[in-house]
């Protein structure tokens, strides 16, 4: 009998003293690790100009699926933060921006933050972007992630017409 006991005992205590560091879906209502991945898939938004109350504009739409769900907005500041001539074999475009999660259905705000990259691309290829940026907003269950960096990136494909892609959004 004490055996059995010492054994529970011993279990209770390494499973409370265990970290909890796996990030789990936010779906279910919790986010316990500050590490979520997600795909995104996005579009060059082509409707007419759009603009926030900073001034930003809409440039990008998409939806995000896997650790996070839910549709995505990434509004640029204009004008782009520098100018790049073109270098030989291609061009580099910078930007900062303001991206916004949204729920499924578009109402609910989840999470927000700024980011700020670049795209490059070769002469008469699709490009590659990447960028970097913080959590400045984050609503619910998401309220831990306030103040995470983020990581972004993807391919630019041009053909056909309007650019879009499938890349990764983390969360670390």
């Amino acid at each position: 009998m004490f055996q059995k006991n010492f054994c529970l005992i011993l279990l209770l205590v390494v499973f409370l003293a265990s970290p909890l560091t796996e990030p789990v879906l936010a779906d279910q209502g919790f986010v316990r690790g500050k590490c979520l991945t997600s795909r995104i898939d996005y579009w060059l938004y082509t409707g007419p100009p759009i603009f926030d109350d900073e001034g930003r504009k809409l440039v990008w739409e998409g939806t995000i699926s896997g650790e996070i769900t839910g549709t995505m907005k990434w509004w640029f500041v204009r004008p782009a933060p520098a100018k790049c001539p073109p270098y030989v074999g291609g061009r580099v475009s910078y930007y900062a921006a303001r991206w916004e999660i949204w729920n499924d259905t578009g109402t609910v705000l989840l999470l927000a933050g700024e980011s700020a990259g670049k795209t490059v691309f070769p002469t008469e290829e699709d490009g590659m972007w990447d960028g970097h940026g913080v959590v400045t907003e984050a609503h619910g269950w998401y309220n831990p992630l306030k103040g995470c960096h983020i990581y972004e990136t993807g391919p630019v494909i041009a053909d056909p017409p309007p650019l879009y892609g499938t890349g990764i959004f983390v969360i670390y």
